[in-house]
């Protein structure tokens, strides 16, 4: 039997830069040996185990875009992590290396390029992040979920649109999630609400702050992150129409996406592609002064999504948005319908990308 060629996928400090290449490594396990590089703590390793894909740590500094002592010490971390990079990919031997963003990937991009391995680089957000940027000059190729983002990059970029989860072959056991999350025996719409891997402070707040009206008028299922995120004073346990829940299976999260009438998120772009693929009503709160931002601007000028601006956003304008979406048919209609068209499914152009350049 031939060996397998072995490809490392390599991105962390989020969840959104873990789900796209967990989907490659879903496309193409059944083709190619696949390990995963990412932090020694990072959310991306539980979410890495999960899925039963190998893990490999390895050291992960970050430059920040302000005075820091830690940029001293981090300068130190990322020189330690490119040794530690090459001793790795002298023993995994990898025919390539795919990122899509964190700093962990930094050092290993640098590394495979020195070692004359091909790096794909996928950039999810309109506006590119600093660790893409310190990868994208040694990169083979560039790939970009929007179109005017090829300018970023130059002749290295590739349109494809945003790689996300295989719908065809995707089956949701709706019945077992109705179950799970007590949603049995309620005739009141869904909201769902999430703030991305690690949760939001601000999202938290203003769900805890809304609860009482938000319950008169539909069911809420609030995602709220780690623990430290969560600030909710609210008895919970005694309402059957609010279930808080700190973290969550992502195949269980995609089955509530399906089912809910409105889900709240912030902007990151994972999150904005499953909408967008499901055809969900969405309301997006961006984290402000942030690419997010960018993205929350993409689905506001195409009329995709409800975009709500954080600074000036208060617990009474939240609910009142709400109720007038639900009140809304025609609205709803209008909004599933064009945020089905914002981001365009790249996953086979990223496998034929990675065939062709192995």
């Amino acid at each position: 039997m031939n060996k397998k060629n072995k490809i490392i996928l390599s991105g962390g400090a989020t969840g959104g830069s873990v789900i796209p290449l967990l989907q490659i490594y879903q496309d193409l396990n059944n083709e190619f040996d696949f390990l995963f590089v990412g932090t020694y703590k990072g959310v991306e390793r539980i979410m890495v185990n999960e899925a039963n894909l190998r893990y490999r740590a390895i050291l992960s500094g970050k430059w920040r875009r302000y005075f820091s002592l830690k940029n001293i010490v981090d300068i130190f971390l990322i020189f330690l992590s490119f040794w530690q990079c090459l001793i790795l990919l002298l023993q995994e031997k990898p025919k390539m290396v795919i990122s899509v963003g964190g700093f962990v990937a930094v050092p290993l991009s640098w590394a495979a390029w020195f070692m004359n391995i091909p790096v794909i680089i996928h950039q999810q957000d309109v506006v590119p992040g600093l660790a893409n940027k310190l990868m994208a000059k040694l990169a083979t190729a560039i790939t970009v979920t929007f179109e005017q983002s090829k300018k970023d990059y130059g002749s290295k970029a590739l349109f494809i649109g945003n790689i996300g989860p295989d719908l065809e072959n995707l089956k949701f056991d709706e019945e077992k999630i109705i179950d799970k999350y007590k949603l049995k025996n309620s005739s009141l719409p869904l909201i769902v609400v999430v703030g991305g891997g690690t949760g939001s402070l601000f999202l938290n707040k203003l769900i805890n702050e809304s609860l009482n009206e938000l319950l008169s008028i539909s069911k809420v299922i609030h995602i709220s992150g780690s623990a430290d995120r969560d600030v909710s004073v609210f008895d919970y346990e005694k309402n059957e129409n609010y279930f808080k829940i700190e973290l969550i299976d992502h195949n269980d999260l995609l089955t509530l996406f399906s089912l809910a009438d409105i889900v709240v998120s912030r902007c990151g772009l994972a999150t904005l592609t499953e909408l967008s693929y499901l055809k969900k009503v969405a309301v997006l709160i961006p984290m402000p002064d942030s690419h997010q931002e960018f993205n929350a601007l993409e689905f506001k000028n195409k009329e995709a999504a409800v975009v709500l601006n954080q600074k000036k956003l208060k617990a009474e304008d939240f609910v009142k948005e709400i109720r007038e979406l639900l009140n809304n048919e025609d609205l709803r209609k209008k909004l599933s319908r064009n945020i089905s068209s914002v981001i365009k499914n790249g996953n086979q152009a990223m496998i034929d990308l990675i065939k062709k350049t192995i």
